[in-house]
Parts: structure tokens; sequence; C-alpha cells
């Protein structure tokens, strides 16, 4: 039965992505972040944490297939304030997925289960 499940965690410091500033670092951005992705950060005064938290979850559903995927193909989004993930040409799935943010953490969690 747990061969059908995969779960994947991560911890991000924010200050990895505040040292680059959003504006000075454009490129590097877009090779991590769709852009509905940078344009929901982009919204909050302070971006780090959040594309901090969504990089966090971006690895944690990596550590969870347990196989390459590019960054790209993982979309982050919010829903009722509740973080989802939508996944490029996997098997009929259901996932769930937690961001948390203290100081300069940011923690995801993900978990999926393939039907």
């Amino acid at each position: 039965m747990l061969e059908k499940c995969g779960i994947g965690i991560d911890v991000v410091n924010v200050d990895r992505f505040s040292s680059k500033t959003f504006s000075k670092n454009i490129t590097f951005y877009k090779k991590i972040f769709l852009k509905k992705e940078i344009d929901y950060c982009t919204k909050f005064k302070d971006p780090y944490p959040h594309f901090a938290g969504k990089f966090a979850l971006k690895e944690a559903v990596i550590k969870a297939l347990n196989k390459k995927i590019s960054f790209l193909d993982i979309e982050t989004f919010h829903q009722n304030n509740v973080p989802h993930v939508k996944l490029k040409s996997l098997p009929k799935h259901t996932s769930l997925s937690s961001i948390s943010h203290e100081k300069n953490i940011a923690v995801s969690i993900f978990l999926i289960e393939f039907l």
C-alpha cells in the first residue's frame, strides 16, 4: 500500500532568496518559478518568504516523487489560502501540501497518493 504513496519535506532559509533581489535577478527566478507563482509572490510587500515557501514546496514534491523533475513542471498555487500543487504528466493522484514561515525559515511538506 505504501508503494503508492510519497512524502517529502524541505526547509529553506528565506535569506537564500532575499539576498537575490527579484528586480536584479529575474532570470534566476524564472528558472524556478512560473509566471503565476512570481505574480503571487511579488504582490506581497516582502515577497521573499513566499518565494522560499514555494521553493520548499517544489523541493518537497521532488523528494516525494523520488525522481528528477523540473521546477517548472511543478506549479504551486493557493486556493482559499491553502497551498496546492499541479504536476504535469503524472498518473492520476491526490495530494496534500502545507507551507509555513517563521522569521527567516520556510518549511513545506507534500504528500502524494497515486490512485
